[in-house]
Parts: structure tokens; sequence; C-alpha cells
């Protein structure tokens, strides 16, 4: 059953119950601009659009919520979304994944920032450590819980994270930090600095930070991470703006196992870098923009490995050859550059419309990865469409669709038809039904992967992968209802969603000795989503998720990366003007990742106390203290998450 307990039936119906009584007579106008300050939604539909009207459900991580995190990693903060799980594969390389189906390279969540893709071309996933991006620069996150192929494309699969910087005219003058700790594991060493200048119509950002610390214990898992990034806004003519980003990440991080001779300890160096150029032209009720953006990645992993033996050939004809040796190279090179056009048009006070189209040429060289020194080129281009429609001040239609070519897939097209109606001026009830897929990586549709051993007397071919240019994109249909609510006199907002979601042609990795990419797997998700937050008074704010699922699949690994029950709730605390608290608890089920192990249910609390010593150059000291209450094992049972405790000193002038 859905609702395995009394407790969380009671926790629904304690949520929907309507309480604006309770609080109305001690809060006012604080809860109001509470609700005010709520930032338009642009992600699900690149229309601008309050969350009640959004046609997929919505979380947003704001500024504060980001500082009173106290996190240092992006990837952390997505533990504040309910449904989305947060894993670390090694304490460099951070794993994010909604609902289940997580792994080192999960391929079904498109992330974006500043709504240019990170995805990789290669692999699939993202690099979310070594993006180049400094947490500081981020205003906002947001987070559409759900299919929005319609909006993005294929990989906008089970969810789409766009990543929003601050502008740069928000960041005058300079500001710095610096984070140190003196813990057993992670020992951590970070620092950040910002410029910001204004000058007539040009604002420009220049920001630069360093990420240093040692992983977990007994693993070979340090980063040393350098992020520059900068940032110019201008106003050319009359509502025209441009804005040019440019940013790069290098990092060496330990890997390795000891006592692996195929996985020997060492290090690998990565490199990531972007260019995103955007205009954007507003006239009358018309906005055209166009983006053109370049991302750009290197891996540098190569290493002999030691003697070890190996069996060749296929049983019963094996043969075991002693201490044999492999040059093993992870080396891989990706470019990805977009050219994208969209216009937004409002025709009159009932129907909005925005329109456009994109061309993307993906390519990875990689020796590992395909057994040459060529590049290989994945082409992939999209028509997309969606309107509006306000039937009247109660009921909303957004229906769309996107029509993609990829040179390795056929021509698909991905719908949603979203219905929304409005319940008094409190809440809003939304139906939503979208159908999206998600398309192979270069990895499944071309890889070969062979080795060369060496044995002393001759060298033998060894291959462990060979692609499938038969493979399907997976699918996915979904469907969902929703109720967004506020009451504006207490403070609350609230949003429920139950939902149902049928994944099939799921691809797994299967063969022996190789092995090869195969749509064999189906699941189908059932479950409740609610997320509540309140404003209790002017200083306390009280913000918390819970996500339930029952699943149904065709492979048992699969069905265990799905946990059945997660959910946070924090809360943040202003007093005495120069004073903050805040703190936060995580809960995740026991759950398998894809591609790690089996690991027990998580309860994960976090704390941090901020003094501001002068609010004119806002300089403050934190104290952050994360993993209070037990070890864990995360992600791996190896991989013990340890009590840490760190110092942030932070300033500007």
């Amino acid at each position: 059953m859905l609702f395995r307990s009394s407790f969380y039936l009671s926790l629904f119906l304690i949520l929907l119950a309507p309480t604006r009584i309770l609080w109305a007579d001690n809060h006012g106008t604080v809860e109001a601009d509470f609700f005010d300050d709520a930032p338009l939604i642009l992600t699900a539909s690149r229309m601008s659009k309050p969350l009640a009207e959004s046609p997929a459900s919505v979380s947003i991580i704001d500024r504060q919520m980001i500082e009173s995190s106290g996190v240092r990693e992006i990837a952390d903060l997505f533990r504040l979304v309910p449904g989305f799980i947060v894993g670390y594969f090694r304490g460099n390389t951070p794993v994010v994944t909604y609902h289940g189906l997580g792994g080192l390279f999960s391929r079904q969540i498109q992330v974006l920032v500043d709504g240019r893709s990170v995805f990789i071309p290669s692999f699939g996933g993202v690099p979310w450590s070594n993006l180049p991006l400094q947490i500081e620069d981020i205003e906002r996150i947001e987070v559409i819980r759900g299919p929005n192929a319609v909006t993005y494309g294929a990989h906008a699969f089970l969810a789409t994270i766009n990543i929003i910087t601050r502008h740069a005219a928000e960041d005058f003058g300079m500001r710095y930090s610096i984070t140190s700790s003196d813990n057993s594991h992670p020992d951590i060493k970070d620092a950040y600095i910002r410029v910001g200048y204004h000058h007539g119509d040009l604002d420009w950002r220049l920001s630069a930070g360093t990420m240093n610390d040692d992983g977990f214990a007994d693993i070979n898992d340090s980063k040393e991470i350098n992020k520059l990034n900068f940032r110019l806004d201008m106003l050319a003519g009359s509502n025209q703006f441009w804005t040019l980003q440019i940013g790069s990440s290098n990092s060496i991080n330990g890997k390795g196992i000891v006592g692996e001779p195929r996985n020997i300890e060492r290090d690998d160096e990565a490199s990531n870098s972007y260019l995103n150029l955007l205009w954007e032209n507003i006239r009358g009720s018309t906005t055209s923009t166009v983006r053109l953006t370049h991302v750009r990645q290197e891996v540098i992993d190569n290493f002999t490995s030691d003697p070890f033996d190996i069996e060749i050939g296929v049983p019963p004809t094996t043969v075991t050859i002693p201490a044999a040796t492999v040059l093993i190279s992870f080396d891989r090179l990706s470019n990805r550059s977009d050219l994208e056009l969209v216009r937004s048009h409002e025709i009159n006070n009932q129907l909005r419309l925005v329109y456009g189209g994109s061309f993307r040429k993906d390519r990875v060289k990689s020796f590992f990865l395909f057994n040459d020194d060529a590049f290989h080129d994945v082409d992939t281009s999209r028509l997309f469409s969606e309107i509006e429609w306000r039937i009247d001040d109660n009921w909303l239609i957004d229906v769309g669709t996107t029509l993609e070519d990829s040179s390795i897939t056929s021509r698909g097209n991905s719908p949603r038809l979203s219905i929304i109606r409005n319940i008094g001026t409190d809440h809003a009830l939304r139906f939503v039904a979208s159908r999206a897929k998600r398309n192979p990586v270069l990895y499944e549709f071309e890889g070969e992967t062979v080795f060369t051993v060496n044995t002393g007397v001759g060298d033998f071919p060894v291959q462990i992968w060979q692609s499938n240019n038969q493979i399907l994109p997976e699918n996915i249909l979904s469907y969902e209802l929703g109720l967004r609510s506020q009451f504006v006199p207490a403070g609350i907002s609230s949003d429920v969603k139950l939902f149902s979601y049928e994944i099939t042609d799921l691809v797994d990795f299967v063969g022996d000795p190789i092995q090869a990419a195969e749509n064999r797997h189906e699941a189908r998700v059932t479950g409740i989503e609610i997320s509540f937050d309140q404003s209790l008074t002017e200083n306390l704010e009280i913000r918390s998720g819970i996500s339930i699922l029952e699943v149904d699949a065709s492979d048992q690994n699969l069905k265990e990366s799905f946990p059945d029950r997660s959910g946070f709730i924090s809360a943040h605390y202003r007093f005495k003007k120069s004073h903050e608290l805040s703190t936060a608890y995580y809960y995740v089920d026991e759950m398998s990742w894809l591609d790690g192990g089996f690991v027990p249910s998580i309860n994960k609390l976090d704390f941090r106390y901020a003094y501001q010593i002068d609010p004119k150059s806002e300089t403050q000291i934190e104290l952050i203290a994360q993993n209070l209450l037990e070890e864990y094992e995360d992600y791996e049972p190896v991989n013990i998450r340890e009590t840490t405790v760190f110092l942030r000193f932070s300033g500007g002038f």
C-alpha cells in the first residue's frame, strides 16, 4: 500500500487542512512579504509564471536556503528538494538522482546552468564537483520534478535542474570567503574571491575559488579544484540586452583502490570550460532570445596496471596468463556547441505562445571509449512550441510539444498537457500528462573498449565492451495531480503531488565477457510528494518535504534503487540582528545505487551558526557542523561519512 502507516496518512491530512485561522491573529504583512518575494519561474515552460500557474511540479532553492544550508558542494543543495537523492561515489564524485536509477553517470536528469546544458555527451551525467561554477555566484535553482522534454528535449526525463547565477549588477565591489577545518576526514581548505564593477550600462563580475579536501578515510579520493568565472551584462540600445559568460575549472582528483592491480592509486586531471553568449530583445509583448554556447571537458587518466593473473578466451577453453600488465587509459575529450533561438509572444490577455529551435553538435574523442583516435559526432536538432490559454480567472490550459531529431536516433516528439484550476485565491489544482525520452549516449551507441594485455612474451587484445547501434531511447509516460496552496496570513505554502509514471526500454549493460547496452527493463512508480514551508515570524522560517514511493520493476536491483521514503526538514532563525541559526535533518530509506552497493537508511543532521561582525561590510564568521547524528555508509559500504566541523570567514568592501 502507498500509505504504509497511519503516520503518513495523518501527515497528509494535516498539510491539507486549512490553518489560516490558527495564525491569522498574529501574522500579517510579514507573511505577505514572504510570498511577494517568491520569484517568477521560467524553466518549466520558458514563459515567466508564478508557481501556482506552473505546468509542472517546481521546487525553488533560493539564495537564503543556499546560505543557511552551509554546504560546500552544489550537489548537496538538492537534499532540500522532495524526492532527490544525493550520494558520493567517492569523496570527490557526487551523484544526484530523482527518485531512483542513481549511478555514477546518471543519465535521466537534465542539468542547466543559466539555460546551457552541462550534460556530458560521452558517458552522460554531470561533473558536479568540477562544474566551472561557484556556489557563491548562484542566485537560485529551479527544479522541475517530473519530465520536461517539451521544453528542453531528451534527457529532461525524470527531472530538470536550472541553476541561475546572479546578474553582475547584484555583485558590486569585492567579496571574499575562507573555509577551513581540521577534521580527520575530510580536512577542508576552501577560498573564494569576487570583484564586481558597474559603469553606465555595463556590469561585470570576476570570481575565483578553490576547493580542497581529502575525502573519505582509507580511500584515495582527495580533490583540488580551482575555478574561474567571468560574467558581463550590458544594455545595448533600446531594450536589447547582452550577457557574456566564460568559465573554467581545473581539478586533480585521487582515484584507485589499494590492492586493486587494474585500478591502482593515482591522480587524474580534469578540465572543464564554457562560453555562453545570450542576446535578448524585448519589443512590446514579444521577447526574442538567441543563445550560443560551447562546453569543453578533458580528462587525463592513464596508467600501467600492477601485474595480475588474467584469463583469456571463453569458458571452457580459457587460458590463465600470470603476471600480466595492461596500459589503461581513461583519457577523453568532449565538446558541445549549441545554437538556440526562442521567441515568446503575448497574443492577448488570454493567449501566450513560446516557440523556437536549436541545433547542437556533440564531439567526443577517446581511445578508451571507441578504440580509435577519431572524433565521434552526434548532431541533434529540435523544434518546440508551447501555448498558454487562460480560459477565465479560474481555468488555465498549457499544451506544447518538442520535435527532436538526432543522428543516432529516429525522430520523435515529446508532448505535455497541463490543466490548472484555481480554487479561490489560495489553491491551484493541476493535472499534468507528459511523455519524454532519454536518448542513448555515444558510449552506448558507438562504444568499443579494447585493452592490450602485455604478457612478457606478446600482447593480446581483450575486449570488454561492444556498442549496440540498435539501442532505442528510454521512454517515460507520466501523470500527475497536484495541489499548490498558500495561506498568506499564516505564512504557509504547500504543494502536494500525487503521481504515477511508467518507464519502458530501460537500458542495462549485459554480456560476459563482452558487455553491451540493451533495452531490457521497465518500471512503474507511483507515489506522493509533499512540500510544506512556513514563515512563523519575521525571523523564523521552516521548510520541509517528503517523498513516498511504491515501485514495481522488472529487475530487483532496479527496484532497490528507489528508496521507499525520503524527506527533509530545515529551519532558519535570525535573532538580535547579528546572529543566525539554521539546521536541517535529512532522511533516506535503505537503497542500492546501480553501480554501487546496498546502503542502510541515512539519518543526517546539519547545523550552522553565523555571527555578523560588521553589517556594513557584511563581515561574518560561520560555524558549520555536518552529520551530527551518526556515521553512515554513503553510496558504498566502504564510504563512511563522519561528523564534519568547519569554520567560514567572509566579508566584503
